[in-house]
């Protein structure tokens, strides 16, 4: 099955490419990292006294945060070893070179496709490799067993609403995750879901979800003075941070934006979790007549003149939470899945979310469990529900500090995936 499959996507791609190059080179699209989607990138050069490689791959942003916090803990026990990091989108990648440490080597991640693959194992000649979440590459899984390279596949889970996908083709997404030593799920439902599709149960362990070992920066005071004055947030401000928006959130949220500005000193930002919908959203608020401000002018030195902020910058949001006095996390009145809630919480803010939180059910069932979280029906709940709190300040930062409490206690996953690693490594050595 593996080898049929890789036949045909290798002549579909390879006899479509002078085409696919053609239409790169005329629009520009996808023009942006195009060498490194190749596989042609130079490979790190060795590092004196480096001992392994390890490459780990995350698909965006949130992935590139938890890979910080997996080296982090690797490194406390593992000095010696190097590391190399891939993204799937630019954005990601940008976000790794400027956030993890200087001598992390990150790169956009090669296409799944014959030589491809093959050349890019062979010149990053890792020891391990680790995948974030679950992005199964067949062909890339394939070319790391044919060279002995253990493959771990970290912070996994299958939802309620994937699971019918990878079933209906077990017979060959069973093959791909018996090619993985290690399976490290976020619950253990994921764990079952996985050995379901055909995962070995000897290799397939729960370790919780890395996201939630988010932990606050050691300048925090001084974040949240930064942004307190780059967004003029006076100390009778209460500030609504909405996001991770899907369409069509921002239009859903608008009308509670408006009448809660109306009669509360409010300031609302509104992060897209995809900025390549600026223009569709900008639109909309300039067809409703809804004054803005972009977050890139106010950083840029543009006074905020609006009480809306739409923020149009990669990387910030997790900062914004600190200012926040409410967070609502986009993705769960449309249908996406939800978002990271635990990333709001640990700044000990309440969080709001729709009903549509699949991908982070066991986070809002914590949430809503301490009363740090609500999850709404309707955007009129949340309002309702802000209005209330406001009348009740004390209950208000009651509800906060257990919201914070609770995604404290969350902690951990980080340190027992990094273990799966060393084990796995220690073991080669000695085998």
């Amino acid at each position: 099955m593996l080898v049929f499959y890789q036949i045909i996507v290798g002549l579909l791609f390879w006899i479509s490419f002078p085409f696919l190059l053609l239409f790169v080179l005329i629009t520009g699209k996808h023009r942006s990292g195009l060498g490194e989607r190749l596989g042609l990138y130079k490979p790190p050069p060795p590092v004196s006294g480096k001992t392994h490689r390890i490459w780990l791959h995350a698909a965006s942003i949130g992935e590139v945060r938890a890979a910080g916090i997996l080296i982090d803990h690797l490194r406390q026990h593992r000095e010696s070893w190097d590391y190399l990091v891939t993204t799937m989108t630019v954005h990601g990648r940008d976000f790794a070179r400027q956030h993890l440490a200087s001598d992390i080597t990150c790169y956009l991640a090669p296409l799944d496709v014959p030589f491809v693959a093959g050349r890019v194992v062979n010149s990053i000649d890792p020891d391990l490799y680790v995948c974030l979440e679950t992005e199964l590459w067949p062909i890339l899984i394939s070319r790391l067993e044919r060279r002995r390279v253990p493959a771990l596949l970290l912070n996994a889970r299958l939802s309620e609403k994937s699971i019918s996908s990878y079933l209906r083709f077990k017979c060959f997404f069973g093959r791909v995750l018996w090619k993985f030593d290690v399976i490290g799920t976020i619950t253990d439902a994921d764990r079952q879901r996985f050995i379901g599709v055909g995962a070995e149960p000897e290799r397939v362990t729960v370790t919780g979800n890395i996201k939630h070992d988010f932990t606050l920066p050691d300048n925090r005071s001084e974040v949240i003075r930064a942004w307190t004055e780059m967004l003029a947030v006076g100390p009778e401000t209460d500030v609504i941070v909405c996001g991770s928006t899907h369409e069509p959130e921002e239009a859903l949220l608008l009308p509670v934006y408006r009448e809660m500005t109306k009669r509360y000193n409010q300031l609302w930002l509104i992060a897209p979790r995809h900025l390549d919908r600026l223009a569709s959203i900008t639109a909309m608020l300039n067809e409703g007549e809804v004054d803005h401000v972009l977050l890139s002018d106010i950083k840029q030195g543009k006074p905020r003149t609006s009480t809306l902020v739409v923020v149009d910058t990669f990387g910030d949001l997790t900062e914004l939470f600190s200012v926040a006095s409410f967070v609502f996390i986009g993705g769960t009145l449309s249908s996406n899945g939800g978002h990271n809630l635990m990333e709001a919480a640990m700044w000990e803010k309440i969080v709001f979310f729709g009903p549509h939180i699949s991908d982070f059910k066991d986070a809002a069932a914590i949430l809503e469990t301490c009363g740090g979280g609500y999850c709404l029906d309707t955007v009129e709940e949340m309002k309702t529900r802000m209005e209330s709190f406001l009348e009740d300040r004390t209950h208000f930062e009651e509800m906060q500090r257990r919201a914070g409490e609770a995604a404290a206690a969350q902690q951990g996953a980080g340190l027992k995936q990094a273990g799966l690693i060393v084990e796995t490594i220690d073991n080669q050595v000695i085998s």
